[in-house]
């Protein structure tokens, strides 16, 4: 399967909807028509063409591929996350005039805007934006999937140190919007409370 995506994603040089190619191995395949069910077994075995490559570089460029895959759904998750706490912090700006919860609110959605911005280009509407606005971070752990997947081989030694960087950068920003949602939410809901108004539910939390 592919990484977690979200309506609307446009990325530059990846797509985080494919998934890794399935390593050579003994698989099944069901197929279920008309009430009747039936499996059989199959093979994925190595292209004969390949020269001065072996099964197990294919597998461990499969198994890095998952790694960077699960980094993907990581960052995208958290935006998706982000969205979602807007979301529900613009309706209740709707629901109150309050002065200071307005101000608390626009602070924290602010800095919301920080990490989501760090972690996916907003700006992009088009499949042509990416050509005028940089590509942020899990655009590029997709690419680095897709420029990994390229070809047949064992993974090199650049694949790795360039995935522990994203992969570093990446905790970065989630260490960061954990520390943003905790102290921003401890701080609204009880004013939001104090109006009669729901507070903001993080589903992660």
């Amino acid at each position: 399967e592919g990484a977690t995506v979200f309506e609307g994603m446009i990325l530059w040089g990846g797509s985080a909807r494919i998934g890794p190619k399935a390593p050579i191995g003994n698989y099944q395949v069901r197929v279920t028509a008309a009430g009747h069910s039936e499996t059989r077994p199959f093979k994925i075995l190595m292209d004969p063409n390949l020269r001065g490559v072996t099964e197990s570089d294919l597998k461990e460029t499969f198994d890095i591929a998952i790694k960077i895959r699960d980094r993907e759904s990581a960052a995208n998750e958290a935006v998706i996350r982000i969205r979602e706490i807007r979301k529900q912090m613009e309706l209740r700006l709707k629901e109150t005039s309050d002065a200071t919860i307005v101000a608390s609110a626009k602070e924290f959605l602010s800095k919301l805007a920080v990490v989501e911005e760090d972690l996916y280009q907003v700006r992009n509407q088009s499949w042509q934006d990416p050509l005028n606005f940089p590509i942020k971070l899990g655009n590029r752990l997709s690419a680095l999937r897709r420029s990994l997947e390229t070809g047949e081989g064992k993974p090199t030694a650049g694949v790795y140190k360039v995935f522990g960087e994203l992969s570093k950068e990446l905790d970065g920003h989630l260490d960061k919007l954990e520390t943003i949602l905790r102290t921003g939410i401890e701080q609204i809901n009880p004013m939001l409370n104090n109006q009669q108004l729901k507070g903001i539910l993080d589903k992660k939390r």
